[in-house]
């Protein structure tokens, strides 16, 4: 079985996004119920976790013994979990200790950088025998499956493939990124984690979620544990409190942490200065949860040497290719794009010929992209004199924008920032030929789908500048 096979397979898995059915009532009383449950649609991810781990023979214990960091929010997540793994993989070499890091995180749009260890995406034919296994294990290759069994879905799918490799290549620690909730969420079935730790905290997935700081922050909480420590960074009011009132009601101790504060423990102000402004919030963070994972014992040796060694691509991501300067980062919601447009002004500066590409795949009831692109338009609409919209991905079929909404998309920014040439282009490769030609030289942004700079990204690194 090849890893095409598997991709093929996987892909499978995917279920259309249900418009009109309602939320799936907690199945076991213990299971709390969202404050704004009558508001959600489809059913709750983590349904059938356990089940499936069990039929591959995974006890709750086998996964305890992981020692699972567990990393909920809405921006930072992946940056976060991506600087523990280098903070804890540095400690590791310096003090001559084997330490094997096991790291998931989502999205991507290619299934096996979802799954590394020590820091490398699995090798497809690794991704691939430990995905048969998987598939097979379920008796997902039997055209009749034993009554009252339902497959996974495609996240639920990569979160069970990925800890069936951890625990078969014998990692000592996982840092898992929670996919888009908390309490429902498809990861959230590791009973005793060693850590849990949440993220910076705003508007997104709405419908799922719910439409305020609290109740989002509600779902992002339900991966605390009693008695487990939980770490979070400063939060607005709202969210803030609910966090609070959620680790009281669960039992978990809380940290929220001084980003100045935890950095400063380790570093001095000059080498904080070498932490990219962006990322400094999730440096810091990052640097709690490992220095708390190893009973203090983190060093500013090992932050200095792990944030050089942080390479998370798609994220503040700075690419020369065609000549021109590509500043590439995957927001995909309004938190994030207020993030990336101030980076934005602060590394590229004033241009002449500014040009932005844009995507956005993610349905309305999703995100909003009305406000995304309001975001833009409001801190760099007086610069960028160029659009570029893109319909689809070239890699995947399954990101794709229908043409009526690419027009709102260009309307929108006509209505709200007039001096603004408009350019449809059917993929990514043609955005990026179309960026060189009118950019001459001169600086593109790339944003608004993280599925948009990945494949940007696969052009610009395989293809001769």
């Amino acid at each position: 079985m090849t890893y095409q096979e598997a991709l093929t397979l996987l892909e499978q898995c995917r279920r259309p996004f249900p418009t009109d059915s309602p939320a799936t009532p907690s199945l076991s009383p213990s299971v709390p119920r969202a404050p704004n449950a009558s508001t959600l649609r489809g059913n709750q991810p983590l349904l059938g976790m356990s089940s499936w781990l069990l039929t591959l023979g995974y006890e709750p214990e086998h996964i305890n013994r992981l020692n699972v960091i567990h990393v909920a929010g809405t921006k930072g997540k992946g940056s976060t979990c991506a600087y523990v793994d280098c903070f804890l993989r540095r400690h590791a070499v310096r003090n001559g200790i084997k330490r094997k890091i096991g790291l998931y995180t989502s999205p991507s749009l290619w299934p096996r950088n979802r799954i590394r260890i020590d820091s490398n995406p699995l090798p497809e034919d690794i991704f691939a025998k430990r995905f048969f296994e998987v598939y097979k294990g379920l008796s997902l290759d039997s055209k009749m499956l034993p009554p009252g069994t339902k497959p996974p879905g495609f996240l639920q799918m990569l979160a069970i493939v990925s800890f069936h490799t951890f625990i078969k290549e014998g990692v000592d620690v996982v840092i898992c990124e929670a996919h888009h909730g908390g309490q429902f969420d498809a990861t959230n079935f590791v009973e005793r984690p060693a850590i849990t730790a949440i993220t910076k905290i705003g508007m997104d997935h709405v419908e799922n979620l719910g439409k305020s700081l609290q109740h989002i922050a509600w779902h992002k909480s339900g991966i605390f544990r009693d008695q487990v420590l939980a770490l979070s960074v400063p939060q607005d009011q709202e969210a803030e409190d609910e966090i609070q009132r959620r680790a009281a009601e669960i039992g978990a101790p809380l940290q929220f942490i001084s980003i100045k504060e935890a950095l400063l423990r380790f570093l001095e102000d000059d080498q904080i200065k070498k932490i990219p402004l962006e990322q400094r919030e999730n440096c810091a963070l990052a640097a709690q949860i490992a220095h708390v994972f190893l009973d203090q014992s983190l060093d500013g040796r090992d932050i200095l040497a792990g944030v050089g060694d942080c390479q998370w691509p798609a994220r503040f991501d700075i690419r020369h290719y065609g000549g021109c300067t590509w500043y590439m980062d995957g927001a995909h919601n309004e938190t994030s794009m207020q993030v990336v447009a101030k980076w934005y002004e602060r590394v590229a500066g004033p241009s002449s010929v500014p040009v932005l590409i844009f995507a956005h795949f993610s349905k309305k009831r999703t995100r909003s992209w009305e406000k995304i692109l309001e975001t833009l338009v409001e801190s760099l609409g007086s610069h960028i004199q160029h659009v570029i919209l893109v319909e689809r991905i070239e890699y995947d079929e399954h990101f794709a924008t229908p043409g009526e909404l690419l027009e709102n998309f260009g309307h929108f920014w006509r209505e709200n920032w007039s001096p603004v040439t408009i350019h449809n282009e059917t993929s990514v490769k043609d955005a990026i030929e179309r960026a060189e030609r009118i950019a001459v030289g001169g600086p593109i942004l790339v944003t608004g789908s993280l599925y948009l700079v990945e494949a940007a990204l696969e052009i610009v690194n395989n293809e001769p500048s």
